[in-house]
């Protein structure tokens, strides 16, 4: 059996990979993910994890999802149609430069998920103060009821920045539910959401958070917010196969809101 789902798993990367060549797609890579590549205590997660990510090079896009910087870009907009590529991960795309320059490496990732792994206790520790801030903020706000009446009454408006809009409707389930446990994994999934549903094409999540999107975007719809969000994708009900088939359908040319690099 472990055989059989290895073998699948390499059936679907080779799907993926073909199908990203073909649509000259670019995988986004986030230091968030750097982090969690760290986490599992078998190296053999970081070895595969970099195995598949050389494959898809050159078209990786290294990313420090730093929200300040994308929202300077979204309040300049008069409207929420413009999309905008996150911020490059400059020392991550430094290190890549600067190993190039070695001969016997060439552009390449091996290495990457590794160094990673071998820095695991910071870089948990690292992710882990971030989740506990987002985590005691959460807790403070949901200690306010003026607060608390603002997040259930709040719609998506096309006035604000797209980050906040998605923002405020992705944090909104903690407040509407303040009995609800707020999970370490939801704030690194939550995370992991923000900012590539606002600026990728598709995003495959946990089946939790692909859900809160769905929800997100018939609020979008419904309040009238001119906002392009990604097609989101998770394992439930075959998700995995029905992202590849609308990846190999992807027409760039149909787009009515492109995204903008910096």
């Amino acid at each position: 059996m472990a055989i059989q789902a290895e073998q699948l798993h390499l059936v679907l990367q080779d799907h993926l990979v073909n199908a990203m060549r073909d649509k000259g797609g670019t995988l986004l890579l986030s230091n968030i993910s750097l982090g969690e590549f760290a986490g599992p205590s078998d190296p053999q997660h970081a070895i595969a994890a970099e195995a598949f990510i050389e494959r898809l090079l050159p078209n990786i896009y290294l990313t420090d999802f730093a929200f300040d910087k994308i929202l300077e870009r979204e309040h300049k907009e008069p409207d929420n149609v413009t999309r905008f590529w996150p911020s490059a991960d400059l020392p991550q795309l430094k290190l890549l430069a600067e190993r190039t320059q070695n001969p016997n490496l060439g552009v390449t990732m091996q290495g990457f998920i590794r160094m990673s792994y071998q820095n695991r206790v910071a870089m948990i520790a690292a992710m882990n103060e971030v989740v506990q801030q987002i985590v005691g903020g959460i807790k403070d706000a949901r200690a306010d009821p003026s607060y608390i009446s603002k997040a259930k009454s709040v719609t998506p408006d096309g006035s604000r920045p797209r980050t906040l809009n998605i923002l405020s409707e992705l944090t909104r389930g903690f407040y509407l539910d303040l009995a609800a446990p707020i999970r370490e994994n939801d704030i690194v999934d939550m995370l992991h959401a923000i900012m590539p549903i606002n600026c990728c094409d598709y995003v495959l999540l946990d089946g939790a958070w692909a859900e809160r999107v769905e929800k997100m975007k018939h609020r979008i719809e419904k309040f009238g917010a001119p906002m392009r969000i990604a097609k989101c994708f998770s394992k439930r009900n075959q998700g995995v196969h029905a992202f590849l088939s609308d990846l190999e359908e992807f027409d760039q040319h149909n787009l009515v809101s492109p995204a903008v690099p910096y």
